[in-house]
């Protein structure tokens, strides 16, 4: 495997330094944070597109619709302005015929207007950014295509969770980030706990890269909530955690977003994850069968999880699947219809049907957004096993379930 993965870099190599209007190649533009704050999810990013285009070579060949592949993976350093240049780059230097990217609400937001003003823009793959407001300012466009769940699916999701679990006869208190990310989330999430008929006690605003949350975590204390439910990433997640396990609040369920089930973050926090819940589209354990036409590409849940551990000695995470998936089906638009036409290629993704490791790969409109896939996602628990390692447990939805919910205190 490591030979051929060599062969594969060399390659690739080989193909990245010739104009690709001279190769006449297939050429994906992959924006992503490999530095800066959200460079865990860059790495993920680079990781998901990497791996989709070694298993293609292996099953598929060297080739899609007859053309070299060309992967470009440029570093948007976590910032908007590097990420409006890099767009532009991609579309009017590079003249990718697909994007896929880049990862985090902030940078995927700030690549929209550098993308809509171009007339002949790229059919475009969003495997990451979860914001309305990104939502939003895409709107309607024939050629966006996101593959990962908007922010009011975590909320409806983990509302119905707990309401089932627990009970709505309980209070809650939100904590959510002064960037896209908490304000993207915070609304949503307080409309449908609302909805659900929880108590909404307490919503603090807390800035971006702040490093003492203790006088917000002194306010939420005096509160008593039941469920403290986090809407921030990355190190503030982390340094959230630490103080919130410092502080020790009295709260029955600790609760992020996608944060939780990052091999960074329960690193990071170690023994401190216990009890922390979270909402995502992807975390081992998923039951979704193998896809009968292209099962080497698209195998099952379980088999997928098996191949990515062989590789990378670890499960993967939520950014990783959902890039390798997004890369697989840029390709197979391409080579299906044997055409890098963007129309050719929009209409066969309309009608395509693959089952995949998160799911069906169906696009369906969602709230703004004409193109939406694998917006299902399962609410989990990190719990701590007998020998001391901890594990993410499904408790919900039921039919996914691998476990029950554990309180906190």
């Amino acid at each position: 495997m490591m030979k051929f993965w060599r062969s594969a870099i060399l390659s690739a190599s080989v193909v990245l330094c010739m104009p690709a209007y001279a190769q006449e190649t297939f050429t994906i533009g992959a924006p992503a944070s490999l530095s800066g704050k959200y460079a865990d999810y860059g790495n993920q990013a680079k990781n998901g597109v990497e791996t989709a285009i070694e298993v293609w070579k292996q099953v598929h060949g060297d080739k899609v619709a007859g053309r070299p592949i060309n992967v470009l993976v440029r570093d948007t350093q976590s910032n908007n302005a590097t990420t409006v240049s890099l767009i532009n780059m991609l579309i009017e230097t590079d003249k990718v015929d697909v994007i896929v990217g880049p990862d985090g609400s902030n940078v995927a937001a700030a690549a929209v207007p550098p993308w809509k003003k171009q007339e002949d823009r790229p059919i475009w793959f969003a495997p990451g950014g979860s914001s309305s407001v990104l939502e939003e300012e895409v709107g309607v466009d024939p050629y966006f295509f996101h593959t990962y769940a908007w922010t009011y699916y975590y909320h409806q999701n983990t509302s119905q969770a707990f309401k089932e679990i627990m009970g709505a006869d309980k209070k809650v208190a939100f904590i959510y980030s002064d960037g896209a990310y908490g304000r993207a989330h915070i609304d949503d999430a307080k409309k449908y706990f609302e909805e659900a008929g929880f108590e909404i006690v307490a919503s603090e605003l807390v800035r971006e890269g702040a490093t003492d949350f203790n006088p917000t975590l002194m306010r939420i204390r005096a509160r008593h909530p039941d469920i403290l439910y986090l809407l921030v990433q990355t190190n503030d997640a982390v340094q959230l955690t630490k103080q919130i396990a410092a502080a020790r609040l009295d709260v029955s369920l600790l609760v992020g977003t996608a944060q939780v089930q990052l091999s960074s973050w329960q690193e990071a926090v170690g023994v401190q994850q216990e009890c922390w819940t979270g909402v995502t589209t992807w975390v081992s354990g998923l039951k979704y069968p193998a896809d009968e036409r292209e099962p080497k590409i698209f195998p099952s849940a379980a088999d997928f999880e098996k191949m990515w551990m062989e590789k990378y000695k670890r499960t993967p995470d939520f950014l990783e699947v959902s890039y390798y998936i997004s890369t697989m089906l840029a390709m197979l638009a391409a080579d299906e219809t044997g055409s890098v036409d963007r129309e050719v290629m929009k209409d066969w993704l309309e009608k395509q049907n693959y089952n995949t490791p998160l799911g069906v790969s169906k696009f369906e409109k969602s709230r703004v957004a004409l193109h939406q896939a694998f917006g299902t996602m399962v609410v989990f628990q990190r719990q701590k096993q007998d020998d001391g390692s901890f594990k993410s447990v499904i408790v919900y939805p039921k039919e996914a379930a691998t476990g029950d919910l554990n309180l906190c205190k």
